[in-house]
């Protein structure tokens, strides 16, 4: 199977994340499956990214509801994505 996320927004990032664990958990399915994320950034997140400007201002680009202090897993899931 073949899917294409457009887009590496936090639901992407833990879709590919999960998907991986789930391949070194030797699920079958999971290693069936091929993903390609597509992201027109440098840099995954969507909306819930932060942008350092010229200057060194940093700014959120949409509502951060996510905090990654309170979900452990999106913080794993966000490093592995930017590796």
């Amino acid at each position: 199977m073949k899917i294409i996320a457009i887009g590496a927004a936090p639901t992407t990032i833990g879709f590919a994340y999960r998907l991986n664990e789930l391949r070194g958990e030797a699920v079958d399915a999971a290693k069936e499956v091929e993903l390609l994320v597509l992201e027109q950034e440098a840099n995954p997140g969507g909306l819930s990214s932060t942008v350092v400007d010229e200057k060194g201002f940093l700014w959120d680009m949409g509502g951060h509801i996510t905090f990654s202090h309170n979900f452990p897993y999106y913080e794993k899931a966000t490093r592995w994505a930017v590796e």
